[in-house]
């Protein structure tokens, strides 16, 4: 079994398909830490291959730069998570493929960075070998004189977006 992701700004699952939006970027700016930013979209296709079948499950987690998981999301009760784990099941294909793929579309809204530095989100299937998806969190360049300093021209060449 293996796992394929990205991270993107908004994904969609449907009908066994991703739609995506704003795919393939690894870094992001903000003006002023702690930040929060709106939507983190992570794409994930996993690969079942023949004999695989059955019931699985995922985790997500967010490590911060000390690699040491982070809050994803509160709970209704308010408790802080720090992992999400979704469970799912295949059947054995009967199409003649060895592999199925499943789609995975996951979002996550007002992720809290602290400080600057390499995150990562970890995805494993079962409990075995994660994949990670590191990106970087930053302190953007000055805006260019007389430029508006909210206007996404006034970034740097190597940032992805604003906080």
């Amino acid at each position: 079994m293996k796992v394929k992701a990205f991270l993107a700004d908004g994904v969609q699952a449907v009908e066994g398909k991703l739609y995506v939006l704003g795919a393939g970027w690894n870094r992001v700016a903000t003006r002023r830490f702690p930040a929060r930013h709106d939507r983190v979209g992570i794409g994930a296709l996993i690969v079942l291959e023949a004999g695989e079948a059955g019931r699985h499950s995922l985790t997500l987690r967010l490590l911060d730069p000390d690699d040491v998981p982070t809050t994803l999301a509160t709970d209704p009760q308010g408790a802080a998570r720090q992992a999400i784990r979704i469970g799912f099941g295949a059947d054995v294909a009967t199409d003649g493929l060895e592999e199925m793929v499943v789609p995975f579309a996951l979002n996550l809204d007002g992720l809290v960075f602290k400080e600057p530095g390499i995150y990562s989100f970890e995805l494993s299937i079962d409990d075995g070998e994660p994949e990670r998806l590191p990106f970087k969190v930053d302190l953007a360049a000055e805006p260019t004189a007389g430029v508006d300093d909210d206007a996404t021209t006034a970034r740097a060449a190597t940032e992805a977006g604003y906080l």
